[in-house]
C-alpha cells in the first residue's frame, strides 16, 4: 500500500513491543495514518491481539506475533514475514520494554545487567539490521523509544537506561551511515506516564506514590504524559512530516529533563 503520511512509501509498520501501552498507542496511530501493522509482544498475547484487533478496528491490516529479542534467528524470521505480508517495510518502531523493576546499581549481578543489554540493546541492533534492506528499499524511517533518564538520570533505572544509552548511539550510526539511501533514524525519550510500565511499577511496590509526587514536582508542566503523547511524537518522526529530520532525539516528558 502507498500512503500520503509516509511519502508514498511501499509496505507498512513493524512494531517491537505491540502489547504495552506505548506500542498500543503507536501501532494504532500509525494505523489511522493508513498503515498497515505488525506488532510483536514477548509474552503478553492476548494485549498483543487486542491492539492488532484495534488496528484491524480502522480498516488496516494488523497482525501480533511473538518475539524474543534475544533470538537473532527468530528477529531475522518475524521481520522477514512483516515484510512479506505488508509487501514491504516503511517504518520500524522499537517500542519493547524489557525491563519490568528497577534495582540500585550495587545490588546488580554483571550477569542481570549482560543479560538486559543482550536484550534490549542487542534486540534493537538485530531488529535494525533484519529491517534495512528492506528499509532501503522504501527509503524508510527507524523510531528508538528510548527514556528520559539519558538526559536526567532516574535512580534504580539503570537496567533500563543503560541499555537505552547504547541504542542511541545506534540511532546515529544509522542516521549517519544509511542516510545515503535515504533510511532516517530517530529517538523519543520517554518521560514519567500515568499508565503503562509506571503503574507495574507501582503494583509491585517498586514505586511509591511519594516518589511520584516528588518526581511531579520536578516537571515544569506539573503532570504526568500519556502513552498518546509518545505515540504523536514517534508517528511525527515516522511520518514524511519528518522527512529531512534524523538523528535526533526527542525527549516527551514535560520539561522533566530541563
Amino acid at each position: 500500500m502507498t500512503e500520503d503520511a509516509f511519502g508514498g512509501r511501499r509496505g507498512g509498520c513493524l512494531v517491537v513491543g505491540g502489547s504495552g501501552a506505548i506500542g498500543r498507542a503507536v501501532a494504532t496511530r500509525l494505523a489511522g495514518l493508513g498503515a498497515d501493522v505488525t506488532v510483536t509482544y514477548a509474552g503478553n498475547a492476548s494485549a498483543a491481539t487486542e491492539t492488532a484487533a484495534l488496528v484491524k478496528e480502522t480498516g488496516r491490516d494488523g497482525v501480533a506475533v511473538g518475539l524474543d529479542l534475544g533470538d537473532t534467528e527468530q528477529v531475522r524470521s518475524v521481520v522477514g514475514e512483516a515484510v512479506r505480508r505488508h509487501g514491504g517495510l516503511h517504518t520500524v518502531v522499537l517500542a519493547a520494554s524489557p525491563t519490568n523493576y528497577q534495582a540500585w546499581a550495587s545490588t546488580l549481578a554483571p550477569e542481570q545487567y549482560n543479560e538486559q543489554l543482550r536484550i534490549d540493546a542487542g534486540g534493537t541492533f538485530a531488529v535494525i539490521s533484519a529491517a534495512l534492506p528492506a528499509l532501503r528499499e522504501s527509503r524508510g524511517s527507524v523510531v528508538v523509544v528510548a527514556t528520559v533518564a539519558n538526559r536526567r538520570f532516574v535512580l534504580r533505572d539503570v537496567l533500563s537506561s543503560g541499555p537505552k544509552a547504547a541504542n542511541e548511539a545506534v540511532v546515529k550510526a544509522v542516521a549517519a551511515e544509511e542516510g545515503r539511501y535515504g533510511v532516517r533514524a530517530n529517538a523519543v525519550g520517554v518521560g514519567i506516564l500515568d499508565e503503562g510500565m509506571t503503574q507495574a511499577l507501582m503494583a509491585s511496590g517498586d514505586i511509591r506514590p511519594e516518589h511520584l509526587e516528588t518526581a511531579r514536582s520536578r516537571i515544569p508542566l506539573a503532570a504526568f504524559g500519556k502513552a498518546a503523547d509518545i505515540a504523536a511524537a514517534v508517528c511525527f518522526l515516522a511520518c514524511d512530516d519528518a522527512r529531512y529530520v534524523t538523528g535526533q532525539w526527542i525527549d516527551v516528558d514535560g520539561g522533566y529533563s530541563l
